[in-house]
């Protein structure tokens, strides 16, 4: 895209949210994550990723064995626990960053929508 692209305060940006399905339903531990999102960029070798990521409350255990996400929470809350057992909780307008690697348990605990951003391993063209 060459030109600004603009994310309003409700983490909706050039496009509406959709159904998506980004939880594996096989990582789930409880609950069931009803989901909407949208991508709102993309690089051209798919190592940089950000969009808007909705859910209703559920737990699974999250990493990403290559990549780190920068999140901002804009609704809702999530308890992100670590591996030493210590637990995170974040709501509206709090900020997380899960490292590459990391192995956490991620609760959304009240319907939540984040702007995320991911990076990864450029992809192979």
């Amino acid at each position: 895209m060459s030109k600004v692209i603009k994310v309003k305060r409700d983490g909706v940006g050039p496009a509406a949210l959709e159904k998506c399905s980004v939880v594996p339903l096989a990582a789930i531990l409880s609950g069931f994550a009803d989901e909407l999102g949208a991508v709102h960029f993309e690089s051209p070798d798919k190592s940089i990723v950000v969009g808007t990521w909705q859910s209703t409350p559920y737990a699974e255990n999250l990493s990403y064995p290559g990549g780190t996400e920068y999140s901002i929470i804009l609704a809702g809350k999530v308890a992100i626990t670590n591996p030493d057992g210590s637990v995170e909780t974040f709501e509206a307008g709090e900020s997380y960053i899960l490292p590459a690697g990391v192995e956490v348990r991620f609760e959304v605990l009240e319907t939540m929508r984040k702007i995320y951003v991911l990076h990864t391993a450029p992809s192979a063209a």
